[in-house]
């Protein structure tokens, strides 16, 4: 790996938006050092809203190493997460790119740390780190976690398969993963048709099965690459946590399922009726 793109999609802006978005971009810069102490340099890219300061890199806590730094006005207007991935993924140069929510955090070794597996696994489309989740609240971090993301790779129930490893058949018997801060293949996201804005509070999901069907595996790296901040009011999920009903939440889970052998995103609505 000779660099990394960090995608950071931002649907909107203020002082809140501002101070959780320097938190992100101070650990990103940390992740950045040790990644220059390998060759690899750090590409970032916040995507979607062009309020933000376009020196917000020369106000962080350490001095900036980012081997380059844009805002991107995603000029489609689609503004969900989904969309303003998609965008920014096309604006890549380097082989490999993350999503980083701009209200979570990476730690310094992250990438680093992710490298061993990644040259022993080079058929893998994506690299997905341990997440540790913290409620928003807890803006310094002082508390402890309130749970895990992505550790069921690394379960003994798994003896069959080695430890880390998804298949597509595995996939389909645990769903609740996060693919942010996940490192990413580019040329396979394009090729798999990228995240699908219509498959609602399962889109990443559904990414890893297709991924999985495609290029035949998924690994979890046995490293806590990522903090996770959850309960943000104004956030997607959120949203559907209190507007969706337990009974469509399985629907989408089951249309994920359904879902990744098409590379186009169909534009789905939930109807309860349809198998």
């Amino acid at each position: 790996m000779k660099g990394i793109d960090i995608i950071i999609p931002v649907h909107m802006y203020n002082e809140e938006v501002y101070a959780l978005l320097k938190r992100c971009l101070n650990s990103v810069n940390l992740m950045a050092v040790e990644c220059l102490k390998k060759d690899i340099k750090v590409d970032v890219k916040i995507v979607g809203i062009t309020h933000i300061p376009e020196n917000i890199n020369n106000q962080l806590e350490n001095p900036c190493v980012f081997n380059s730094f844009n805002i991107i006005e995603n000029t489609t207007g689609n503004m969900d997460f989904c969309s303003q991935v998609n965008f920014g993924v096309e604006q890549c140069k380097n082989d490999y790119f993350m999503i980083v929510e701009y209200d979570d955090m990476v730690t310094p070794k992250w990438v680093v740390s992710a490298i061993p597996y990644m040259e022993q696994h080079q058929k893998c489309s994506i690299f997905l780190p341990l997440n540790e989740i913290y409620d928003i609240n807890d803006i310094d971090g002082h508390k402890k976690p309130i749970g895990y993301l992505n550790e069921i790779g690394w379960s003994s129930s798994f003896v069959d398969n080695e430890l880390g490893s998804l298949t597509n058949d595995l996939l389909k018997e645990y769903y609740n993963f996060n693919i942010t801060g996940g490192i990413i293949k580019k040329n396979e996201f394009k090729k798999a048709g990228g995240l699908k804005p219509s498959i609602k509070i399962s889109f990443g999901y559904e990414l890893l099965l297709r991924l999985s069907n495609l290029y035949s595996e998924v690994f979890i790296i046995p490293k806590v690459g990522y903090f996770h901040f959850i309960n943000r009011p104004d956030s997607l999920t959120s949203y559907y946590h209190s507007n969706i009903t337990q009974e469509e939440g399985a629907w989408w889970i089951k249309l994920a399922t359904q879902e990744y052998h098409f590379k186009k995103d169909r534009n789905k609505e939930y109807n309860p009726n349809e198998e």
